[in-house]
């Protein structure tokens, strides 16, 4: 009986060899005694293929970016003092016109009988009028005339002076205003009996 277990025994211990030799890829050799040996493919590793050239290419790039950066930053403020510049240039253009259209508008208001003006600039090395102001003021002179009626014959003539042409006519029209103000004061003095000093005599 015990000569049965034994025989059992290792016909077990066999079998649970070769079921942990299956598992692990394992393959039992007759050498040496009935070892076990282990036979293992391992595949080889192959790193990546770094050569001279592949660093010459990353070290190009790295060069162009730095140059684009570089010419990226000295470009870049210049582009954006033209693109401002031209901005500001619409918008003084646009600004000049509107306050041309506006007193265009005021000046047809103020003189029903219509009106007349003539700009004329002066440079730095211009000859000036004995009456032109010192300094930038004296820039642009603006004479206008006011008619007294559709005939034509013309009622005032005034000449102001600004820096620029935009200042000019809002100057004319704040003339004509204090012109008709004046008008105004002397209408309501002669309706009320009070003769009107002449200051010209």
């Amino acid at each position: 009986m015990r000569a049965v277990r034994h025989i059992c025994a290792g016909l077990r211990r066999r079998r649970a060899e070769r079921t942990v030799s299956a598992m692990l890829g394992l393959r039992a050799g007759s050498a040496g005694g009935g070892g076990l040996f282990v036979q293992y493919n391992v595949a080889r590793y192959h790193g990546p293929n770094l050569t001279l050239a592949n660093f010459a290419v990353l070290a190009a790039v790295l060069c162009g970016a730095a140059v684009g950066v570089e010419i990226l930053g000295r470009i870049a403020p210049r582009v954006r003092s033209v693109v401002r510049a031209r901005r500001h240039k619409r918008r003084r253009v646009r600004a000049s016109a509107n306050v041309e259209r506006r007193c265009r508008a005021l000046m047809s208001e103020l003189c029903p009988h219509g009106w007349r003006a003539q700009l004329t600039l002066f440079g730095a090395g211009d000859a000036m009028p004995p009456d032109a102001p010192e300094g930038e003021r004296a820039r642009v002179a603006l004479d206008w005339a006011e008619f007294k009626d559709e005939s034509g014959r013309i009622a005032v003539v005034r000449r102001v002076w600004a820096p620029t042409i935009a200042e000019a006519l809002e100057s004319m029209v704040a003339d004509r205003r204090t012109d008709e103000t004046l008008e105004q004061i002397e209408l309501g003095a002669t309706a009320d009996g009070t003769p009107w000093p002449d200051i010209y005599l």
